[in-house]
């Protein structure tokens, strides 16, 4: 028994062993995954202690499972957060003075995921891994030859490029374009280190060399305002770091370049050091996307700042280097606005002696107004904008104030394809403040010839309609008009009351309307009842009919879109038998909707789209209805742009459908939705061909500009379907009697997706 016992005992205990040390693995995973991820987070512990603590941590052997942990853990986080990618480095670098055998398995394990993520199209994980590898060499990890090497290798391509004049080869411009930032951005990391080596010497004269040779066409079109001068954004960066060379790459103030590793130099400079291996970028390939052209967006004159606070100067390579780290963090955290608020104000804390909130609030609307589009939806810059301003009130609602007076005084020259993104971010920013706002400023800087009519077309009296309209939809008429000033009350929208004009019962079609008010109020009221009463009606045009039917549906559902919604659907099949697919039929409704709708373009918008989704309209009629002779003076408010884009989506989706079940003959799921664009792009052109030229500055020149704008917003928007069509766009632009400004609009566009 004796024997037995202690057998048991024994088992017993080995169990508990087991358990135990399970355990201790688990939390020392948990506690290298809490650590690692703190690395990414601004605030809080210091960073050189969380590596302290890692390094702590992991001196003794690593398990096999904690290491597959930890490379796995290093590349989502350099990857996702590239501007703390030198805490990382660090981290290896801590690693490599105790187990160097590990670090050099993150370093071949990073080479690797560098490959994979550039087969991946991970645009912006590449830029971090470049720089996390970069900074391992002044962690004292990899040796400079071998860095050099690496580098040189990665804008080997830049070497071949032609000059800008020359015919274009296979290879795009922007995959070069991204090559070259991704070396040149981590250049000032260790100029100063390697200046007067000839392998850094030959790197950066081939940057020079590219730099002047590339083509910065692609960028003219990309331009927000038409008065200023915009700078590639490559090309400013050069000129940035040159800047910094010609200064003999002296440290940038302020430590705007992250080194933690400095607190550790002593202790790094006798780990081991290793070669990185030879390096080929993966070849271009087809219709491969890359990151488009960029131009710089400045808001703010570099001694802009309050309390001894100033904004680096816009070729200061300081004022790259702010930008960057704040869009890093943007990118980073942009799903979650609140960790994001919290991380872009603990940076600024740590920044006192720059205008750091100014940088951040003309960052996050650069993003937003960013030509061809923005990153995300404009909700996300404005959530986070209006997170920003109230965990501190004190500085960033300041910031955003002035900011909005500088968008609308420079309104007049304001490409209007961000207009539409400027109006929905400010209305959706004031109804977070109770639309509390300097309108008494705006309305002193209008000049007074601006007056509040419909048909005053000069952009500050457009965004104001534009804007005042948006306030209102967001919350009420009577609010909005209590709060603006006495002055400004021209500007507001008419109260959207519907107008049913068969109330007078002269009019043709008035007995019809009457007769089917009847019938359609009586609860036993169906669709076959309504359509024996129009279709035995005679002496009236089918078109007349159409008219009575939607006028008189929208006026039974005026108290609300769930009424008239719920009508349309009962006499869905109604609408369907009288428009029998005819273009004018379909129009004829649509006249319906304006007449009844006249004073709330809401509900015109609204109607309209839901009749496209119920296919009672077609896309090709809204688009040839938007076109038409009746709409001409509707093509500068914003809901009939609205009302096309949304067409346009519905297109798409339907497109998206089909391609499920349309496998064999793929092609053909594309046909309507380059035919829609390709149409709207010759009514563009058509209608700007008919307009009169005047003089500047009046009525028809304002809506020429509009038009126009509507042109190039509508090529940007679709960008990708156009570049399908480019050939077809090219043909437009050579037809003689074609005006010179839409076809350079038109060009410009044509260079930027061919770039």
């Amino acid at each position: 028994m004796e024997p037995g016992r202690r057998k048991r005992a024994d088992s017993s205990g080995d169990e508990v062993d087991d358990c135990r040390r399970k355990r201790t693995a688990e939390v020392k995973v948990a506690t290298v995954d809490r650590l690692m991820r703190g690395l990414s987070y601004q605030g809080g512990t210091s960073i050189e202690l969380k590596l302290e603590n890692l390094s702590y941590l992991l001196r003794n052997e690593i398990s096999p499972e904690l290491r597959k942990h930890i490379l796995q853990l290093l590349i989502t986080c350099v990857g996702n957060h590239p501007g703390q990618a030198s805490a990382y480095a660090t981290f290896v670098g801590l690693l490599n003075i105790v187990n160097f055998e590990f670090a050099f398995e993150c370093l071949a394990f990073m080479m690797q995921k560098l490959h994979e993520t550039i087969c991946n199209r991970d645009w912006f994980k590449v830029r971090g891994v470049v720089h996390f590898l970069v900074d391992l060499y002044n962690c004292h990890v990899v040796t400079s030859s071998s860095l050099l090497n690496f580098l040189a290798g990665f804008v080997k391509e830049c070497e071949n490029v032609t000059d800008a004049d020359d015919e274009v080869d296979s290879v795009p411009q922007t995959r070069r374009d991204w090559l070259a930032y991704c070396v040149l951005s981590a250049i000032p990391l260790i100029g100063k280190d390697l200046q007067g080596k000839a392998g850094f010497e030959r790197l950066m004269l081939t940057l020079q060399i590219y730099i002047k040779k590339r083509s910065t066409l692609p960028t003219a079109a990309l331009c927000i305002w038409r008065d200023s001068k915009h700078r590639d954004y490559l090309e400013l960066l050069w000129q940035r770091v040159d800047g910094l060379r010609r200064e003999h790459w002296a440290e940038p103030e302020h430590q705007l370049i992250p080194r933690p590793y400095l607190a550790f130099d002593e202790a790094l400079s006798i780990g081991p050091l290793h070669c990185l291996r030879d390096f080929k970028v993966a070849p271009h390939e087809h219709k491969c996307p890359y990151p488009p052209p960029r131009v710089s967006f400045c808001l703010f004159p570099y001694d802009t700042g309050d309390e001894h606070r100033e904004l680096p100067h816009p070729l200061r390579i300081e004022r790259h280097l702010l930008e960057v780290q704040i869009q890093d963090i943007l990118k980073s955290f942009h799903l979650e606005r609140r960790i994001c608020a919290d991380n872009l104000l603990a940076y600024a804390a740590t920044k006192t002696q720059l205008a750091v909130y100014h940088c951040i609030v003309e960052v996050i609307l650069s993003d937003m107004l960013h030509l061809p589009a923005s990153e995300w939806i404009n909700i996300n810059y404005g959530a986070l904008l209006v997170e920003l301003c109230k965990r501190q009130p004190e500085k960033v609602p300041r910031v955003v104030d002035h900011v909005a007076l500088i968008l609308f005084d420079r309104m007049d020259s304001m490409s209007v394809a961000c207009f539409d993104r400027l109006v929905n971010w400010l209305s959706y920013h004031l109804s977070n403040f109770g639309f509390a706002f300097y309108w008494d400023k705006w309305g002193h800087s209008l000049r007074s010839s601006i007056v509040p009519s419909a048909t005053n077309l000069q952009p500050k009296a457009v965004f104001l309609r534009e804007l005042l309209k948006k306030c209102v939809r967001l919350s009420y008429p009577e609010r909005i008009a209590q709060i603006l000033p006495e002055f400004l009350a021209g500007f507001l929208p008419r109260t959207p009351i519907p107008h049913f004009k068969f109330v007078d019962e002269t009019l043709p079609g008035a007995m019809l309307s009457k007769n089917l008010l009847e019938t359609m109020r009586n609860k036993q009221s169906c669709p076959e009842m309504i359509s024996t009463l129009i279709n035995g009606t005679t002496g009236i045009a089918p078109l007349l009919k159409i008219n009575v039917l939607t006028q008189n549906c929208l006026h039974l559902g005026s108290k609300s879109f769930s009424h008239t919604f719920a009508i349309l659907c009962k006499y869905h099949s109604v609408f369907k038998e009288l428009t029998a697919g005819e273009s004018e039929k379909q129009h004829a409704i649509l006249n319906g909707i304006f007449e009844v709708w006249v004073d709330s373009e809401q509900f015109r918008l609204v109607v309209s789209e839901r009749l496209v989704r119920m296919k009672v309209i077609e896309p090709r009629c809204i688009v040839s209805w938007i076109f038409g002779p009746l709409m001409r003076k509707e093509l500068t408010k914003m809901y009939i742009w609205e009302l096309l884009h949304s067409t346009v989506r519905q297109v798409k989706r339907v497109q998206k459908q089909n391609e499920v079940i349309d496998v064999d003959c793929p092609s053909g799921t594309n046909y309507a939705v380059r035919g829609i664009l390709l149409d709207i792009v010759n009514r563009f052109v058509k209608a700007l061909s008919a307009a009169p030229e005047e003089h500047e500055g009046s009525e028809e020149h304002y809506w020429f500009h509009w038009v126009l704008g509507r042109l190039q917003e509508t090529l940007f928007l679709y960008a990708d379907d156009y570049k399908n069509i480019s050939c077809k766009l090219h043909k437009i632009t050579e037809e003689a009697d074609l005006r010179e400004s839409v076809s350079k609009t038109m060009k410009g566009f044509l260079t930027f997706v061919r770039a």
